[in-house]
Formats: structure tokens, C-alpha cells, sequence
């Protein structure tokens, strides 16, 4: 069979058309440039609290054609494609146009706060300057393409999980894989593991914790946890496989359906079943969405397709090429779904993928994504336990392959090489090293609020710079330095290489703590006799609560917010600082 296999693939090769070489190389060494900015887009006639009807957007879009070079060119124009609020404030990402028509892979992200100031620039546009470009528009279903040194214009077509595009004779430029590995609700008591057999046994991959080519055992069944899975229930009232993140469903692999169970029957199964996969990912999930909306993030409740059984191999992976993204779930080895890192890792592509679409180009920012995966699956099992931790797919990766760690001495300089994986490494390493060190619940919010930013051909120092950026403005620097002090063991950095947006120093936030649990009054104070202008905004960016020309201190009610979390502004003179409140 192994040698029909092989013979079978050299012939279906030889079909195989190559890609043009040009378009490749270009695509392979193109790299986003990052702007760390201060300005306000706002017309001087606005102050910061008379903006509410302004389109920032508009604003956006027009400071980067006054001031880009690339964008100085008859014909060439900004479409905008996608906006995201963050904690930090809006992040508009526009793609290039030239004649009206998309440029593929050619983007770029604006980040402006709720002041109505430009953060951050995260540029991937390419330069048509000096280049003999075409006069006629193209119709509405193609693209342009551009190798570094022509524009032409390209069809796209799609082959499974691929985007492929050809020239005008059927010839093919390029392709991109758009897939990344790795009714009234109620609670259902169930038996799983939590994360994973390993860590509650802290045990390592030895009798009796193996896989046994998949039987059950009672070591391992025995490590199962009794747990309250919320799920939706069918028009007949029977518990089915879906919750509001989850939807499982049939969609590759082994043939394992959905279960619809009646309310009067149990869902304690053991591990070698469907059913136990099936509430693996349920359970799982969901905990995810409860756990990053507890630091703010709720405007990421969107459902994702899973397939815990969906690859007869062990290819977990999430797959965007469609309408609906999905994540499919291996049972090859160990199955996949059997272990919380597999399932968390492939969900944090698919909260990237929300935060920021259509920029998941280049094996740099790949790696990133993937060192973001092994980030969360690793801090999200830390919650649980503190056992071999930073390893991770601690039960997944036994038997046919080792894992990953986080725990690695690789750095950006030395260990640098254009592989995803090798580079997600040093990137997880590095967030790792100081996780305990800032708080879990620190670092996941700052990593989700720098993902806002993410851009296609991002490298590992720039994604480095937003992350400091985000605990510069969300957390007034308070864990700079374990997080330079990491970045700089691990080479990603020189020194102090971002700029220190605004020095807070000399404002003083009291009671914080006791606001957030509706107990104290919010306070501020400052040294001397100063004007000040305050303002709460939401994570809608719509303002909430404003007082103007304040003296020397201000004190907010708890009542006078409901739950939730915002972004305190003081404006003093022409200089505006930001804060991160929380109400409980």
C-alpha cells in the first residue's frame, strides 16, 4: 500500500502546477513596518469630549493618505475592511486599491484611542511608485497581484483549504493555506478531564496514565472530573451538542454525530467514547469565552463549528478557507480532543482570527499566532494547576510525539529561522517567563488587546512593541519591566526600544480595588491646582460619564456606572491620559 501511495503522489505531482517563483519570494520576504504614533486625527475645533458624532473611520483613512508615501499616487486608495474595539481603542484595518480593485496582501491597520489620537500604524502596503502600471480597471471579481516589480491582475480561485490565483493565461501565481494547526440553555452534569489526565494525576506519560491504544482504564477514567456543561436543549427538550460558542458537528473523518440525549439520561461516559470528545470541546470552549469575558473582552460571543473527530490523523488544526471557520480535531495517537491544550490552542486561532481577520500572512506573523496558541492553552491549564505547566499538549504530545514548551532558552538573534514553529517558541517563551511574575489574568489581557493590532508580515519585536504599548496604556507601565526584561534576555528587543507614550506619574487613582466591588468611591487626585476634564467610555468607545474642569481631585460614586469595563480619560492642557476601571 506504501509503494502504491508513493507512485500515486509522483504522478498526481507531475499534474501539480508550480508556483510562479517571483510572486513567492516576494511573499516570503515581504515584512509590515510599525509606526509607534501620538496625534490626534481630530479636527482642532473638537475637544475630547464633543466627538461622539464624529466618524473616526473617515479620519483614519485620511491621515494615511495625507501622510504615507505609498498612498501618494493617482488612482491608489484605502477601502476599509474591517474594525475592532480593544481596550485601547479602535483598530481600523484597510486594504490598498488600485482602479477601485483590491491589491492582494496589501494592508494596513490604524489604531486610534478614545481620544481621538493615532497609537499605532502596523503598515503592509506595497509601493506601486517608479512601477509602469496598468491604465484599465478590472472587473469585480479579480484582484491585482503584485510581485515587487509588476502589477497584473489575478483570478482567485478556491481548492479546499487553499486560495490559489492564476494569471489571465491559467497560469499560477500563488497560493495560501487558510488553515492553522494545532434555544434555552441548561447544565448537564458530565465526567471529563480537566485539563488533562497528566495534570490532575501529576504524573508523567507512564503506566498506568497511557494511552492504551485508546481502551478505558480506571487510572484514566478515574482521572475524569465531575463538571456542569452548559448546553442547548432540541425543540423536544432533549440535551444536544451545542452551547453558545460551540456547535458540534459531523464535517470530516470518522462518522461520529452529534449526540441528542434525552434530559432523563445521563452524560457520564468514559473516555473511549464519542460522547466524551464531544464534551471535551463543549466544555472547554466555553470555559475560554466565561474566562476572557471576566477581563472584558464580550465582543467575541460568536459560535464556532467543531469537529472533535474530524481528522483520522492527528492534524487538529482551524480552518478559515470557508464561510464558516471550523476547527477539526485529530484522533490519530492520543486523541486530540481528549486534552484541554489542543482545544484551547486551536481556539485561540479561531479568537484571533475574529479580533482580526484577513491578516493571517507570512510564516513570521504565522508564528506568531501559533506562539499566541501555546500562550493561552498553557496559561489557561496554569489556572488549574501548576504541574509541568508551561508544557504544552501534556497529554496529547506522548506516544507518537513529544509537545511543545514554553520553557526554552531560544532567542530572536541567535535561534532566528523562517519556520512558524521554531519562531512561536522563542515568542511563547518569552510571554511565559514573566507570566506569573505580572499575573495570568495581566498577560492574557494584554495579549488579547495587542492581538487587536495584529497585521499580515508582522515580525516577533513589532508584535513585542504592541504588547508593551498595551501595558503602557492600560496598566500605566506598572509591568514594564519583567516584560522589557524578557523581551531583551530573549533578543527581541535592544533596550527601551518603544516610546513612552505619556508620563502618569504625577496622577494619583485611589480606591480602585473598592470602586470595582461597589464599596468605595472612585478617586483622583493631582499634586497641584490644576484643570482637569474626566471621561468614562465603554469597550463600544461611547462615553459614558464626563465631568469637566475639576480641580485638584474628582471622586465618582460606584452607582453611578453599571457592570462592566471602561477606560478612564483625563485630559489635562493638550495632554490626555488613560486608565483601566473596572465595576463589578
Amino acid at each position: 500500500m506504501k509503494k502504491l501511495a508513493i507512485v500515486l503522489a509522483l504522478l498526481i505531482g507531475q499534474l501539480v502546477q508550480a508556483q510562479n517563483t517571483e510572486f513567492v519570494n516576494y511573499f516570503k520576504n515581504k515584512k509590515a513596518k510599525l509606526i509607534m504614533a501620538n496625534v490626534s486625527v481630530l479636527p482642532s475645533s473638537k475637544t475630547l469630549l464633543a466627538k461622539q458624532n464624529i466618524d473616526l473611520s473617515q479620519l483614519a483613512k485620511q491621515y494615511l493618505l495625507d501622510n504615507l508615501t505609498e498612498l501618494k499616487l493617482s488612482n491608489v486608495d484605502l477601502k476599509l475592511v474591517h474594525t475592532y474595539q480593544s481596550l485601547i481603542g479602535t483598530h481600523y484595518q484597510f486594504s490598498q486599491t488600485y482602479l477601485g480593485s483590491n491589491i492582494y496582501q496589501s494592508n494596513i491597520k490604524i489604531t486610534i484611542n478614545n481620544n481621538g489620537q493615532v497609537i499605532n500604524i502596523v503598515n503592509d502596503l506595497v509601493d506601486l511608485r517608479n512601477i509602469n502600471l496598468p491604465t484599465s480597471a478590472i472587473s469585480t471579481n479579480q484582484i491585482w497581484a503584485f510581485d515587487g516589480t509588476k502589477l497584473v491582475v489575478a483570478n482567485k480561485q478556491i481548492v479546499g483549504n487553499k486560495e490559489q490565483y492564476f494569471d489571465l493565461d491559467n497560469q499560477l501565481l500563488f497560493e495560501n493555506i487558510k488553515s492553522l494547526k494545532a434555544g434555552k440553555d441548561t447544565n448537564a452534569l458530565v465526567k471529563i478531564f480537566n485539563p488533562d489526565p497528566l495534570t490532575t494525576a501529576r504524573s508523567e506519560y507512564v503506566a498506568p496514565y497511557l494511552n492504551y491504544n485508546k481502551q478505558d482504564t480506571p487510572s484514566l477514567n478515574n482521572e475524569r472530573k465531575i463538571l456542569m456543561l452548559n448546553l442547548k436543549l432540541d425543540s423536544i427538550g432533549n440535551f444536544i451538542a451545542e452551547n453558545n460558542y460551540v456547535l458540534v458537528k459531523d464535517i470530516m473523518g470518522p462518522k461520529a454525530a452529534p449526540f441528542s440525549i434525552s434530559t432523563k439520561d445521563s452524560l457520564v461516559v468514559t473516555r473511549n467514547t464519542d460522547i466524551f470528545k464531544q464534551e471535551m470541546a463543549l466544555f472547554h470552549i466555553h470555559q475560554y469565552q466565561m474566562y476572557i469575558q471576566s477581563l472584558g473582552f464580550n465582543n467575541l460571543k460568536k459560535q464556532l463549528w467543531v469537529d472533535p473527530l474530524g481528522d483520522f490523523g492527528e492534524n487538529s488544526r482551524f480552518e478559515f478557507s470557508t464561510e464558516n471557520p471550523y476547527v477539526l480535531l485529530g484522533i490519530g495517537g492520543i486523541p486530540d480532543a481528549e486534552d484541554a491544550d489542543v482545544i484551547t490552542h486551536e481556539y485561540t486561532h479561531a479568537i484571533g482570527f475574529y479580533i482580526a481577520p484577513n491578516t493571517i500572512d507570512g510564516e513570521e506573523r504565522i508564528g506568531i499566532d501559533e506562539g499566541n496558541c501555546d500562550i493561552m492553552a498553557v496559561l489557561y491549564s496554569r489556572k488549574l494547576s501548576d504541574y509541568n505547566w508551561r508544557k504544552v499538549f501534556n497529554w496529547d504530545g506522548n506516544q507518537t510525539w513529544n509537545g511543545r514548551t514554553t520553557l526554552n532558552n531560544k532567542n530572536y538573534v541567535d535561534d532566528f529561522v523562517m519556520e512558524r514553529y521554531s519562531l512561536s517558541a522563542i515568542w511563547s517563551g518569552a510571554v511565559t517567563d514573566f507570566a506569573e511574575q505580572i499575573g495570568i489574568d495581566t498577560t492574557v489581557s494584554l495579549l488579547l488587546t495587542a492581538m487587536a493590532s495584529y497585521q499580515t508580515n508582522m515580525t516577533i519585536p513589532q508584535f513585542a512593541q504592541l504588547f508593551i504599548q498595551a501595558d503602557s496604556i492600560l496598566y500605566n507601565k506598572y509591568h514594564y519591566g519583567p516584560i522589557k526584561n524578557s523581551f531583551f534576555n530573549r533578543k527581541i528587543i535592544n533596550s527601551v526600544s518603544v516610546d513612552e507614550i505619556m508620563d502618569k506619574s504625577f496622577i494619583k487613582i485611589l480606591n480602585s480595588e473598592g470602586f470595582a466591588l461597589g464599596n468605595e468611591n472612585l478617586t483622583v487626585q493631582l499634586p497641584s491646582n490644576q484643570k482637569f476634564d474626566v471621561s468614562f467610555v465603554d469597550l463600544q468607545g461611547k462615553t459614558v460619564f464626563t465631568a469637566t474642569h475639576q480641580i485638584n481631585d474628582f471622586s465618582i460614586e460606584p452607582s453611578v456606572l453599571t457592570k462592566g469595563l471602561y477606560i478612564m480619560n483625563i485630559a489635562i492642557g493638550n495632554k490626555t491620559f488613560n486608565y483601566k476601571v473596572t465595576k463589578f
